[in-house]
């Protein structure tokens, strides 16, 4: 709500998504470290000892198949970011609507009372009639006698 209807209200911008949720800023750093886990094991370093090739073909594709799921899990969360996004954005716009109708009427009702103010000031005395008298040469200067 503006503080004061000076001027037009903001028209709200639509965005691609939302900010980050926990959950999905969770669900982004178990996808990273998953896909640095799965790079790990590719190079096949000797750093994790694994001597076994049933252990080593287990650990590497259970951290591809954790890589994939927490890749859903990111598109599920974009998802949900967008359609945040979206009801957001709606709702901003039926605040906008009723906020810019209020202001268009503020606006106006402003303009009407300036337009008869400076109507009134504008209008001439019609009906009544001026009556000028002659001076005469006697009141100059009893005004002056007087001051």
């Amino acid at each position: 709500m503006p503080k004061s209807f000076d001027r037009a209200p903001d028209q709200p911008k639509l965005r691609r998504r939302s900010s980050m949720d926990a959950m999905e800023f969770l669900n982004l750093l178990l996808c990273l470290g998953t896909l640095l886990l799965v790079l790990l094991i590719m190079v096949r370093w000797n750093m994790f000892d694994i001597n076994d090739k049933a252990e080593y073909d287990f650990i590497k594709y259970f951290s591809i198949v954790l890589l994939a799921l927490s890749a859903l899990g990111m598109f599920r969360f974009d998802l949900g970011a967008k359609r945040r996004a979206h009801e957001d954005y709606t709702f901003k716009m039926k605040e906008y609507e009723i906020l810019r109708t209020k202001w268009l009427e503020i606006t106006s009702k402003k303009m009407e009372m300036e337009s008869s103010r400076t109507l009134e000031s504008m209008n001439v005395v019609k009906a009544g009639q001026v009556v000028v008298q002659a001076a005469s040469k006697d009141e100059p200067q009893a005004k002056m006698e007087n001051e």
